[in-house]
């Protein structure tokens, strides 16, 4: 297991150094921001519709379903 973590930090390292790899990295999380921000606001609509400390599974069902809904 140490050999598979040192290369993917070495991998991660190495792509951090590099700019064209950077700058992927920024327009990617500019064009998620958007996403996860519905996400979040979908989560917290689920978490009232179905309290996940009072019944885990319909929380689960209705979190599932509104992101579900999210990507189309």
């Amino acid at each position: 297991m140490p050999l598979i973590r040192t290369l993917v930090w070495a991998a991660a390292r190495h792509a951090a150094n590099n700019p064209a790899v950077r700058q992927a990295v920024v327009d990617a999380a500019r064009k998620a921001a958007p996403v996860v921000g519905r996400a979040a606001r979908e989560a917290r609509v689920a978490a009232r519709d179905a309290p996940p400390l009072k019944d885990p599974a319909a929380f689960a069902r209705t979190i599932a379903d509104r992101l579900r809904d999210l990507r189309r």
